[in-house]
């Protein structure tokens, strides 16, 4: 009898030493620890921003990731004031790396400088171009803009859009085309002196 009992007494401590180790690692699901995932961003041009849940990323090459589902932004501005970005959602663990390509795609628009006088409206026309092939891509546009307050947008057709002006400022028009997931920012300024010749 003596010795079944140290027998059971010795794999009851050893148990209990296994889970002791099981919970001070963080494994189990007891809460002990966090697990999180690694994910590097890269892509063209090299020096875009990166935003991890609208925060900057100080080193897109390894952004670190708790669990669940994020959304990253890479953007960049282009020398006429255009800000283009490519938007992705990732779930931890799901994806290692991701690459983008903010030099690829263009959103034109006419006209090219977006001015509006407030209380007046202007319609604004896109095309979207592939600069590798020089050529005109189909697209479907959603638009919108930055600052509701100064101007509003009310889209006409897949590429054009009726931009009114409500209150003097600068704010952006934003373009974001469905197929490719590239957005652009466009400038708009609304004007409201002297008022517009009849």
């Amino acid at each position: 009898m003596r010795a079944w009992t140290m027998r059971w007494t010795t794999g009851l401590l050893g148990a209990l030493f296994a889970l002791s180790l099981l919970a001070c690692s963080g494994g189990g699901g007891g809460g002990g620890g966090t697990t999180t995932f690694s994910l590097a961003v890269t892509g063209n041009p090299t020096g875009a921003r990166v935003f991890l849940n609208g925060q900057l990323v100080e080193n897109p090459q390894r952004i670190v990731l708790p669990p669940g589902a994020h959304r990253i932004r890479v953007e960049t501005t282009l020398s006429n004031g255009q800000v283009v970005a490519q938007e992705f959602t990732v779930v931890a663990g799901a994806v290692g790396s991701i690459q983008y390509d903010l030099s690829r795609y263009q959103i034109e628009t006419n006209p090219a400088t977006i001015e509006v006088w407030a209380g007046e409206q202007i319609p604004v026309a896109a095309t979207l171009r592939d600069l590798q092939t020089n050529g005109v891509v189909s697209a479907d546009f959603v638009f919108s803009v930055r600052d509701a307050n100064l101007a509003t947008a009310q889209k006409l057709s897949a590429n054009s859009v009726r931009i009114t002006g409500l209150r003097r400022g600068a704010t952006r028009l934003v373009i974001t085309d469905a197929g490719t997931g590239v957005t652009f920012e466009v400038p708009v300024s609304v004007l409201d002196f002297p008022p517009p010749p009849n």
